[in-house]
């Protein structure tokens, strides 16, 4: 719901990780309703998908974002 921290979380994955989220920002998407769109294929292994969800885990506490647990 942020469009520059949504802009900042996909750069910060390609500059540190090498890894591409495409950031969806106004006005493909409400303003307020930014977002990043994953993109999952059966070519990413599940070590892809955990470096990812480490990748999200320390970007997300830099930037003193809420972590929720999964429902």
């Amino acid at each position: 719901g942020d469009a520059v921290r949504c802009k900042r979380i996909s750069d910060l994955l390609m500059e540190r990780y090498a890894i591409y989220v495409q950031p969806i920002n106004y006005p493909t998407v409400a303003r307020g309703t930014e977002r990043l769109r994953l993109t999952p294929s059966p070519l990413h292994s599940d070590e892809d998908i955990d470096r990812l969800i480490t990748a999200l885990t320390e970007i997300w506490t830099e930037l003193g974002l809420e972590l929720r647990a999964a429902a």
